[in-house]
């Protein structure tokens, strides 16, 4: 981030998409949640667009950096992933919820970009388990995983446990 103003305005409008969707995540109304006037928004982002970009923009850079921490020790990779699944307040895992707001509301760059992350994801497991099928399994609990998280009010229901995430991983990687 070039400012701490754009990223604080960029963390905003991520919560606003996710709490609110597109239609309530006006610029007014993020103007007013950071404490600017929408020409005061509009001078750090020119547009609606603009702001769309630089969120999406934010995600890949997350999303390289994460890529990079899961391919550092392969033989971990089923961990990470689900692990940092279970990570609903990271902001990489807000910005995936937001893009995908985006992308549901037609945004092509949103939904390119959502797609190049999961082929990338992909590409890692695959490296790491030597399977398609037991890596697209493997994206595809993680993905469980995080949509759990996001409908259970009591965070700690004991659904999902660290018991329960080392378990699959174990059943992952032993089928390979």
């Amino acid at each position: 981030m070039t400012t701490d103003k754009k990223h604080q305005i960029l963390t905003a409008y991520t919560g606003l998409l996710n709490q609110h969707g597109l239609k309530g995540s006006s610029l007014d109304a993020l103007a007013q949640l950071v404490g600017l006037s929408k020409a005061g928004l509009l001078h750090h982002f020119r547009s609606r667009a603009a702001l769309d970009a630089a969120l999406i923009q934010r995600l890949r850079e997350l999303i390289r950096q994460d890529l990079e921490l899961m391919s550092a020790d392969l033989s971990s990779a089923v961990s990470y992933y689900f692990t940092s699944s279970m990570d609903y307040g990271s902001e990489l895992e807000q910005l995936v919820v937001a893009v995908n707001r985006l992308g549901q509301s037609g945004n092509s760059e949103a939904t390119e970009t959502l797609r190049w992350a999961r082929d990338s994801w992909y590409e890692v497991m695959l490296e790491a388990l030597g399977d398609p099928t037991l890596a697209k399994l493997a994206l595809l609990a993680g993905d469980g995983i995080s949509y759990h998280l996001d409908i259970t009010v009591d965070k700690d229901d004991g659904f999902v446990t660290e018991e329960t995430l080392a378990a699959m991983v174990k059943a992952i990687q032993q089928a390979g």
